[in-house]
């Protein structure tokens, strides 16, 4: 894996599973020996237009694990797709080119 974005559902009622999802995430690269700290990663916040949405900052507290781009998106109207693929590939770009150096 050269990267990872993980979509987040915004909707309250989604909350737990996001964070059963996320730990789920994280054991299942454990078990296949990825190191989670050196992996470009991106947090995606989706539904954010949905009405019953969980406020900002209490997903980033609950979900965000390292110093990541936390993006905000409304993927049936497209906002914040591009700005997340840009994101992880400027990312995974720049651990390309440290590694070979």
């Amino acid at each position: 894996v050269d990267g990872i974005v993980f979509v987040a559902d915004s909707q309250r009622e989604r909350f737990e599973a996001n964070i059963e999802s996320m730990a789920d995430m994280m054991e299942n690269l454990k078990d296949y020996n990825i190191d989670f700290e050196s992996l470009p990663y991106v947090l995606q916040l989706n539904k954010r237009d949905l009405p019953n949405v969980t406020p900002l900052n209490e997903l980033i507290q609950a979900l965000r694990k390292k110093d990541e781009p936390v993006i905000e998106a409304m993927a049936l109207k497209g906002d914040g797709v591009i700005e997340t693929l840009k994101g992880i590939s400027k990312l995974i770009m720049i651990d390309v080119k440290r590694k070979l150096k």
